[in-house]
């Protein structure tokens, strides 16, 4: 329905009275017009409408004037069905402003009306399709609820118009008070007629279970056969508990037949636990139902194939470690992805990382499509031009230090570079999008760098035989300075000349690939060092005598933004590192294959064990080293941190 539009004709002074709330206003002006009625027939000035179609009894209603409601009820009681330009009535009006005095009389006045057009007052639904009841919800008017239920309790069961009752907007406001009001039995024991409805078929206990365990519990005791609706979505109130994580809602509602009710899409209450990460769920949820790993969806998929597709690193940790879920580990879904192959395809290192270094992992299996694992990372790289593709290629790399292979459909269908562009004319666009990006970087950083190396951090002597001369106030950091500097400079140079080579078309898209990746790590190094720089360039500016205390905060940003930095570069090297040291060793035990190869393997673990080593030790103390952090904390103790530049 449309809104109506309508001219404004109601008087001044009455507008004036009970826009004001002035009774003795309202009197003269409601006098002068009878008078004038009784003399002249005139028509009556309550009849005047605002411009929004509201009635003097629409405002003294709204405004809570219940000595001028009744003042114009008195003189035209058929104001009380009139509506304005919304639909709303006067009760309407009063139920959403909070008025119990003014709801209470009109409810009375209406109660004496003749039903002429079959819809009672009370029950009168706004352009929305919502009723003073609806008003009175929506707005947290629990007196006025009271009064309309006490009056007419039928109105708990008249929807809006999108489909949503009182009970169900009480439950979103998470007022328990309400919702006790709406399905609390009657002095003589009947019970609530309250509809428990809401948008896309969902009941109040959907919404209960984000909201409060207490109005879930509430709801079940008024209607045990809630837990077992479900909504447009097929989804029943489970299904959002064991999403949202809600421990105590999930044993509420938890009994062996929820658990296994499937949504429009095939997935079970344990599926949205693992979609969600919510571990504590998938526990409570196996427990009741101890086959819950084998619950497929439409797409065959298990609770594992949800989690590594969604990157839920903590239910891939859960059931890595569980002894129980060993079976899960390389079940196939409809397209004959295992775990692994979509850990592969949605770029997740760490949970890759836990499912390789269990040794069930079967790294040869192939999917619907004749791909291994190793084929899918590979494949992978060819078609990410980001900074991902960093991560993609130690993934491939990976594999292929834990003895994956290339599946032969893989080979077939990549002899040539001819065979693997055939149907991809805008990779080569791509590339060059991506490219351009990583080379403004590094030339920035070059330039930075190079300029860094002609502006000696410190002050300079101002006069003597010296003066001219740089004084560097940290001259312990200045080698540090020195080399940070120079690895930003030649790492991001280094980098620039490999793009602007890797822009000849002559040069084949694999090689290109290879060289844009390669680039991107450097880049990524070559921004840590820019940032060690500068905080190596703050020290060196400061007082060497009490300077740390400033320098601290300096640091900490720095700190900051080059763990983000290097978590691209670094912390895929240390997830990949574990599964090849375990893999490694494993193959190492098992193996009787000659020596040479019994030797490749240990060759590998050592690799990794070095990688590890650096990054665990070497990065952390040369951290330390630069922070001088004993010196620093002795000298706050002692009270000497005032804050202090060089002149």
């Amino acid at each position: 329905m449309e809104a109506r539009h309508s001219p404004h004709t109601m008087n001044h002074e009455l507008l004036k009275a009970v826009a004001t709330g002035d009774a003795d206003l309202l009197a003269q002006v409601l006098g002068v017009w009878s008078t004038a009625t009784a003399e002249q027939g005139g028509e009556s000035c309550l009849e005047g409408v605002t411009a929004e179609g509201s009635s003097a009894l629409h405002i003294a209603a709204s405004r809570g004037y219940l000595e001028l409601v009744v003042m114009i009820c008195t003189q035209d009681i058929s104001l009380i069905k009139a509506t304005n330009n919304q639909l709303d009535t006067a009760l309407i009006c009063a139920a959403r402003d909070g008025h119990a005095d003014v709801v209470r009389y009109l409810i009375e006045r209406a109660s004496t009306m003749p039903d002429e057009a079959g819809n009672p007052v009370l029950r009168a639904k706004n352009l929305d399709g919502a009723t003073a009841m609806h008003e009175a919800v929506r707005n947290g008017h629990a007196l006025v609820l009271q009064k309309l239920m006490s009056r007419d309790s039928g109105l708990a069961a008249v929807v809006d118009g999108k489909g949503v009752s009182p009970l169900y907007l009480a439950v979103v406001s998470n007022r328990g008070d309400m919702v006790e009001i709406l399905i609390r039995e009657s002095s003589n024991g009947v019970r609530s007629p309250a509809s428990y409805k809401g948008p896309d078929a969902q009941t109040a206990l959907h919404a209960a279970v984000y909201v409060s365990k207490e109005i879930s519990e509430s709801l079940q005791r008024w209607e045990p056969t809630l837990a077992k609706e479900v909504d447009s979505y097929g989804r029943t109130a489970l299904h959002y508990a064991a999403s949202a994580g809600k421990i105590g809602v999930v044993k509420l509602l938890l009994d062996s037949s929820l658990a296994y009710i499937r949504d429009n899409d095939g997935l079970f209450p344990v599926h949205y636990a693992a979609i969600a990460g919510k571990v504590n769920a998938i526990r409570k949820l196996m427990e009741i139902c101890p086959n819950c790993d084998e619950l497929l969806d439409k797409k065959r998929r298990n609770i594992l194939h949800c989690a590594v597709e969604h990157g839920r690193v903590m239910v891939v940790w859960h059931i890595h470690r569980n002894p129980k879920f060993a079976r899960m580990m390389n079940t196939r879904d409809d397209e004959g992805n295992t775990p692994l192959h979509l850990a592969v395809k949605h770029g997740h290192e760490t949970i890759m990382s836990f499912l390789m270094t269990d040794i069930r992992v079967n790294l040869s299996i192939t999917n619907n499509m004749g791909l291994t694992p190793l084929d899918v990372a590979v494949n992978k790289n060819d078609y990410d031009y980001t900074f991902s593709s960093l991560a993609n290629a130690y993934m491939a790399m990976c594999l292929r230090l834990c003895e994956a292979y290339h599946s032969p459909c893989y080979q077939a269908r990549n002899q040539t570079d001819v065979q693997h562009m055939e149907g991809k004319e805008d990779e080569a666009s791509n590339y060059t999008n991506v490219s351009q990006s990583i080379l403004y970087i590094s030339v920035l950083i070059a330039a930075g760098s190079f300029a860094a190396a002609f502006t000696v951090p410190g002050d300079y002597i101002a006069e003597g035989e010296d003066a001219g001369k740089p004084v560097i106030a940290g001259m312990d950091g200045f080698p540090h300075f020195v080399f940070a500097n120079s690895s930003a400079f030649f790492l991001s140079t280094t980098a620039t000349c490999m793009l602007v080579h890797a822009n000849l078309t002559t040069m084949c898209m694999r090689d290109r690939r290879k060289k844009l990746t390669l680039s991107a790590a450097m880049v990524c190094t070559a921004v840590v060092f820019m940032f060690i720089t500068f905080s190596l360039v703050v020290r060196l500016t400061l007082d060497p005598a009490n300077s740390w205390d400033e320098y601290i905060v300096i640091l900490v940003t720095a700190v900051v933004t080059v763990a983000a930095i290097t978590r691209l570069v670094f912390w895929p090297l240390i997830c990949f590192a574990a599964p090849i040291c375990w893999r490694s060793t494993k193959l190492l035990r098992e193996s009787r294959r000659p020596w040479e190869d019994r030797l490749k393997l240990l060759a590998r673990a050592i690799i990794a064990d070095v990688v590890i080593s650096f990054l665990i030790v070497s990065l952390p103390s040369f951290v330390v080293r630069q922070l001088e952090f004993d010196n620093w904390f002795r000298r706050v103790i002692q009270g000497d941190a005032n804050f202090s530049y060089p002149t």
